[in-house]
């Protein structure tokens, strides 16, 4: 049985407390950029000064992609010149999460050094 929404919480830095639903067959941009979908500028802790501290520029103006197409899998694509982590391992490019509809677990996502997020399937809409 596949599903209809992912989740995604901020839990560490600026995304902190921030919750986001990404639904099935959508495809969303994380970064600084304001035309990203999921943009940090729209944070409610993201500094409106342009920051000098180095962890939020880590974060690229289009960091990651996620592309929800298949109700079983997440297409997760690295964007950044930074890097993004997903529970500890880089992706290279691109990564799959065949496993989002079976597990109960959230997969961690990290861009730069601080800016942490969980990623998970809601399972309250089957």
């Amino acid at each position: 049985m596949g599903i209809e929404r992912l989740i995604l919480k901020g839990i560490q830095g600026v995304s902190s407390g921030e919750v986001f639903h990404i639904n099935y067959g959508e495809v969303v941009n994380i970064g600084r950029g304001r035309k990203c979908e999921i943009s940090y500028r729209n944070f409610k802790k993201y500094p409106h000064r342009l920051p000098k501290e180095q962890d939020l520029l880590a974060v690229s103006r289009k960091h990651l992609r996620i592309s929800f197409y298949n109700s079983h899998s997440v297409e997760l694509k690295d964007l950044s010149a930074n890097g993004t982590y997903v529970n500890g391992k880089p992706i290279i490019k691109r990564i799959f999460i065949t496993d989002i509809a079976s597990t109960k677990t959230p997969y961690e996502i990290r861009l730069g050094p601080k800016e942490t997020l969980l990623l998970l399937a809601d399972h309250s809409q089957t």
